[in-house]
């Protein structure tokens, strides 16, 4: 069942090539960790890995994605508190290519 949820215009318009990518390329998956955050302004996310690599932001309502990219081994392992899952770092290893990619092919 696919669930439907809102994106921010940073999605729909600043990020959309990264967005395309990540979806053309290695899929958003399923979350498997979240992590609650408040940034330096006192507003709430949540960020979510999938168990494809993917890192969700969502609003504090986890109503609206705020951006999503290519999780990197160091928040990873941030998120895990050092004790990441060998399957989820062999996934995010492996995803490392596709993130130099993206890099390449952006304008």
């Amino acid at each position: 069942m696919a669930i439907k949820r809102n994106i921010t215009y940073h999605i729909s318009e600043d990020r959309l090539d990264r967005a395309c990518y990540i979806m053309e390329t290695i899929g958003i998956g399923e979350v498997i960790k979240e992590q609650k955050c408040v940034d330096n302004l006192g507003r709430t996310s949540w960020q979510c890995l999938t168990n494809t690599g993917v890192l969700l932001v969502f609003d504090e309502k986890k109503e609206i994605v705020i951006t999503l990219y290519i999780a990197s081994q160091p928040k990873v392992s941030a998120m895990y508190e050092g004790k990441t899952p060998s399957w989820v770092f062999n996934i995010v290893r492996k995803n490392r290519k596709y993130a130099e990619m993206q890099n390449k092919v952006r304008c």
